[in-house]
């Protein structure tokens, strides 16, 4: 977790350049869903292959439901009373569950709710059953293959996390009752399932500006949740190492830019931030260690009309799915693992009752799910959408002279006079270069595009080669050298668009966002320190392709 803490700062740097490699062990980043159309076991039963299939998400939060013998209705969404449920009810729930088979929906979660909020701290009895039925989610989550359980803290009822000077109690001896509460919770969940994913919608960053204050009590007394990091503390008392505590950060709904995520994320997770001090330190190391940022998306600001209070409009001579582009993709750079996508007004899937009057979300803000899909995982959606083009033979490449019949369409330059570039019987030839490049521009371009580049090479002698794409503005001045591109040559590349690679010859192939300020996008093939007699290097099937 430290270095994902330090790798926030340079994906700032590093955020606009997508790949596949064989060798890359880093955690795939995961979109989960949750919104009004929260399907029940049943309705996964009859539809979760279809739901796969159609949908740009990586797993569901899901209802657990079920009716005991007097009829009497009970899920894991309404759950903080003082009923006990006995597991017989679920036997359905659990079956339905088992009988699903996941393919693309590889981590979902049994949604838990703190409504309606009814067990009171000093209740023991109520606790008892609360986390009894706690337990049984887990229970069941583990036993069915679910990744584990999402929390929802608020209590839609009671203010439980506001604490009451006028309860009879201080706020120094309420914090030590509702720890142990929190101690008590997790240990009924972390008993069945210890190595679960613990999916919170907020936990720390609700309260993170009471880390701001020397003395943090002094304003979590007056927050609506400035109980919950004692509640928090509680769980990582208990909290079993190989259990991973995820930070939802629903705040996230209102986060615009890269800047805004980032400082969040930081904020969260750093070992100096705000959120850590409100964190007891006999349990920093293991918040540092097992806590995970996430981002919430609220869908509906997108397609909300102008003036409604929660409502994100399109960037000066973009679309308002440019904007949801932009800032899905800036939740994904700063998030450790999961980014959760929630709606209200339109849904995903069609509702179990056919006299239900619904939208798609594809209806109400069209070309949404391939948004979606390129934020989460751009190299995946360009792969499709190449395979797609080359099919259909619609694959434009907007280099001139990309196979290198001759010279034309590139530049060469060279640091100091002693190389070659010249025309090598349908390839092009850099020999003697001590340190130069072949280039060729293409505009113009505009910012959140996304291109696929490529270039094969094969290498006689010494010297190294490297695939480059920089950037000028349009008054075509250097630009964002920061957010240079650098591909390597790979002779067993993961092949993005599954062209066949000559033996003998390796590529560089990657895909490209366009930040912002860029107007020009320049590809140069650099080649370095050929200095050892006929050392040369052959380059070949030169590839520009705007994916979207």
């Amino acid at each position: 977790m430290l270095l994902s803490v330090r790798s926030i700062v340079l994906s700032g740097f590093m955020g606009f350049v997508f790949g596949l490699s064989a060798q890359d062990d880093s955690p795939r980043k995961k979109f989960i869903e949750l919104g009004w159309d929260i399907p029940d076991t049943a309705y996964l039963k009859a539809h979760h292959e279809a739901m796969q299939q159609t949908t740009p998400f990586d797993g569901v939060m899901l209802a657990l439901d079920a009716t005991a013998p007097d009829g009497k209705k009970h899920s894991s969404q309404r759950m903080m009373d003082a009923q006990a449920w006995d597991p017989a009810w679920f036997a359905t729930a659990t079956a339905d569950l088992k009988a699903c088979r996941w393919t693309t929906f590889t981590d979902n979660f049994i949604r838990v709710n703190f409504s309606p909020g009814q067990v009171e701290w000093d209740d023991d009895t109520g606790w008892a059953n609360f986390c009894g039925k706690t337990r049984l989610c887990a229970t069941i989550a583990k036993d069915t293959g679910l990744r584990g359980l999402a929390v929802d803290f608020e209590p839609y009822g009671k203010a439980i996390f506001r604490y009451a000077a006028d309860a009879g109690r201080s706020f120094e001896e309420t914090k030590a009752v509702v720890r142990m509460r929190g101690r008590q919770w997790m240990e009924a969940m972390a008993s069945p399932y210890p190595d679960m994913v613990l999916f919170t919608l907020f936990i720390a960053d609700v309260n993170v500006s009471a880390g701001y204050d020397a003395r943090p009590d002094n304003t979590l007394k007056s927050l609506h949740y400035g109980l919950l990091p004692a509640f928090f503390n509680g769980m990582l008392d208990a909290a079993p190492p190989k259990m991973r505590i995820v930070d939802g950060c629903e705040t996230g709904y209102y986060k615009n830019g890269f800047d805004e995520f980032a400082r969040t994320a930081l904020a969260i997770q750093s070992i100096g931030g705000p959120a850590i001090r409100l964190v007891a330190p006999e349990n920093r190391e293991k918040y540092v260690a097992q806590v995970q940022v996430s981002f919430g998306f609220y869908l509906d600001m997108y397609t909300n009309p102008e003036g409604n209070v929660y409502y994100r409009g399109p960037k000066e001579g973009g679309t308002r799915l440019d904007r949801l582009e932009e800032n899905l993709t800036a939740a994904r750079e700063t998030a450790d693992v999961y980014v959760w996508i929630y709606g209200e007004k339109q849904r995903w899937w069609k509702p179990s009752d056919p006299a239900v009057k619904w939208q798609h979300w594809e209806d109400a803000l069209p070309g949404v799910s391939q948004t979606i899909r390129f934020a989460k995982n751009p190299a995946e959606a360009a792969h499709e959408i190449l395979g797609t083009l080359r099919k259909e033979d619609r694959g434009v490449n907007l280099l001139t002279n990309p196979d290198f019949t001759d010279t034309t369409g590139w530049s060469f330059w060279q640091h100091e006079p002693l190389g070659t570039f010249e025309w090598d019987n349908g390839s092009g030839k850099l020999s003697n270069v001590k340190r130069g490049c072949i280039l060729q521009s293409v505009q113009p371009v505009k910012p959140g595009e996304y291109y696929y580049v490529a270039l094969d090479s094969k290498q006689q002698g010494g010297g190294q080669t490297d695939l480059r794409i920089r950037w000028q503005n349009a008054d075509r001045q250097w630009v964002l050298e920061a957010k240079d591109r650098l591909f390597s040559f790979e002779a067993d590349p993961v092949r993005l668009d599954g062209r066949p690679l000559p033996g003998g010859w390796s590529r560089a192939e990657g895909i490209v966002r366009i930040p912002e300020g860029a107007a020009v996008l320049q590809v140069q093939a650099g080649v370095k320190e050929q200095v050892a007699g006929n050392s040369t290097v052959w380059v070949d099937n030169a590839v520009l392709i705007r994916l979207r």
